[in-house]
């Protein structure tokens, strides 16, 4: 369900919902929903394993905040300010979760990406480019299918002042489209992020080594 399987996880779990044990219940499948209830006061319903994302919205969101983030809304969009000075809009969750991986787990490293070309395969809404452009890269070129996502993710982008940096493509990423962008721009020093929900496969299988 989340990483409550670490010791971490399960001291975050406890420090923010009192019926933390019976949220594990659900996750171990012993029993099969709950409602969670969150310290200062907050349910939400968790109808099964297989569907938490409003929890983890709420769980995150807490997390995020004693990190320093600062979540407001209008116009009824959520907003999020990180400590660093970087704002980003959503409308629908999970989004929380994947800010808590990417800029406080740094699931992407913290490598050095001063004047290097990245290609972002599932941009979502952008979160991870606008980051990898904040550890310095000089491009971003993302690839993020789903229309809303899309148009979330380039809102995200003009807030904050990246657009001369970041170009998403509209489209699903395959080994053809990565391979005909590198050669199109004559890209060199690549960093390349992955994350399609299964496209990867297409993508590394084809590879060949002359373009990887």
């Amino acid at each position: 369900m989340w990483h409550s399987k670490s010791f971490e996880g399960l001291c975050m779990l406890i420090k923010y919902v009192t019926n933390w044990y019976s949220v594990l219940g659900v996750y171990f499948n012993v029993i099969p929903s709950v409602k969670a209830r969150f310290r200062d006061g907050t349910e939400i319903f968790i109808p099964s394993r297989n569907n938490y994302w409003t929890f983890h919205e709420e769980f995150y969101k807490r997390y995020l905040e004693d990190k320093g983030f600062i979540y407001n809304k209008a116009e009824k969009k959520n907003i999020v300010y990180t400590p660093d000075g970087l704002q980003f809009v959503f409308l629908k969750v999970p989004f929380s979760y994947y800010l808590n991986e990417i800029f406080l787990e740094r699931m992407y490293g913290g490598c050095d990406l001063n004047g290097r070309v990245v290609i972002d395969v599932g941009t979502y809404l952008a979160e991870s480019a606008i980051y990898f452009v904040k550890q310095g890269a000089s491009k971003v070129y993302g690839f993020e299918p789903d229309i809303e996502n899309y148009n979330q993710g380039q809102e995200n982008i003009r807030l904050n002042n990246m657009e001369g940096k970041i170009h998403i493509y509209n489209e699903e990423a395959n080994y053809s489209s990565i391979k005909n962008l590198i050669n199109q721009y004559s890209l060199k020093d690549i960093f390349l992020k992955i994350d399609c929900e299964g496209c990867e496969y297409e993508i590394l299988e084809n590879a060949d080594c002359l373009t990887f």
